[in-house]
């Protein structure tokens, strides 16, 4: 038999096959990747994605999908409801010879495509839900980091069990869950309204003239590879480029600042993610403090492009014991986290 996981993002698609043996034996057999913007294919363009995912993988006639998604956030969608639907009826359509078809919902449980349909908020950004799921089995208590190219996810699990306060995006807004902050898609002036200027701070312009991307790559922080998304004027992603968007962000260009200035402002934005991050995680951290819990013995498990950002925020928040996922699961699958954990979520259900 084989385990298909989708984790159908606003902004990429992931996908996870497995081959499984007799017992819970199974072996990874291919993952895949794409960025995927969701508001730019329209949901037509987001079935064809689907389907090529499907392509890719080629599921043989015995086999089981796994479904967790964000994309019912997008904007083509008139309300989340409608996007879980849409998303929901695409899957089984596209996989309608498999087996069975499972959806994660918020509380790391899989439910039916009826269930699904019924109750389409439980299914609505539930990927963070496989995620903890499979965390909580590896480490019994622990803060799970899952920064990506748009948006943090910060996860406590406390005593082997999922301790979250929000079950929805705007929940977890409130309670630092989520911060909408990504290593590559989010605009600077979202970010930060000043940065340095020849001595003095000039306020930046609200035109979206650069991205986090941007920063993290003329820091050395990614590669030109791991900027897979479009950028901010839709040129290249090479250091100049980079330079140069980021340059006009206090409404300057590469002749009124110097590459070292501009690195600069480099720097001060990407202290000020690196405390947006800081920030949620100590309120996380303040309330698992209050509930009389001792956080030396707490683990902060990491993943996603973005890693090193909650790295460098779990330091300043106090904790020690960092472990990124991609050394214990390697990259491969640290990259399609939530798809591979929506897999082995069948895995159990089917008790293989």
């Amino acid at each position: 038999m084989e385990i298909v996981g989708l984790d159908i993002g606003g902004a990429n698609l992931k996908a996870v096959k497995l081959f499984v043996a007799s017992g819970k034996e199974f072996q990874v057999g291919y993952t895949v990747r794409e960025y995927f913007p969701v508001w730019i294919a329209g949901k037509e363009g987001l079935v064809k994605g689907i389907e090529k995912i499907r392509e890719k993988l080629g599921p043989s006639k015995e086999y089981v999908v796994s479904t967790t998604m964000t994309a019912e956030l997008s904007d083509v969608f008139r309300n989340k409801s409608e996007g879980v639907r849409f998303v929901v009826k695409a899957v089984e359509k596209i996989f309608d010879d498999a087996h069975s078809r499972f959806y994660v919902n918020v509380e790391g449980k899989l439910i039916s495509y009826m269930e699904a349909i019924k109750k389409p908020l439980n299914v609505a950004a539930a990927n963070w839900a496989a995620s903890a799921w499979l965390i909580s089995k590896k480490f019994n208590n622990c803060i799970f980091i899952d920064i990506g190219s748009t948006s943090t996810t910060i996860v406590p699990i406390v005593d082997g069990k999922v301790s979250v306060k929000g079950f929805t995006d705007p929940e977890k807004l409130v309670y630092g869950e989520l911060v909408y902050l990504g290593a590559l898609r989010t605009s600077i002036c979202s970010i930060v309204s000043e940065v340095p200027y020849k001595g003095l701070f000039a306020r930046v312009s609200s035109e979206k003239f650069a991205l986090s991307g941007d920063v993290c790559l003329i820091l050395n922080k990614i590669s030109v590879e791991d900027y897979t998304t479009e950028t901010a004027d839709g040129r290249g992603r090479s250091l100049r480029e980079c330079l140069d968007r980021l340059s006009r962000v206090p409404c300057a260009d590469n002749e009124i600042l110097n590459d070292n200035e501009i690195v600069e402002i480099a720097r001060y934005i990407y202290e000020a993610m690196v405390f947006k991050i800081f920030k949620a995680l100590i309120q996380v951290r303040t309330r698992i403090l209050s509930l009389g819990y001792d956080l030396n013995g707490f683990k902060v498990c990491t993943t996603g492009l973005g890693s090193f950002l909650a790295k460098e925020a779990a330091l300043r928040a106090g904790f020690k014991d960092i472990v990124d996922i991609s050394n214990i699961y390697g990259r491969k699958i640290s990259q399609v986290f939530p798809a591979y954990a929506a897999a082995l979520m069948s895995l159990e259900r089917l008790g293989k």
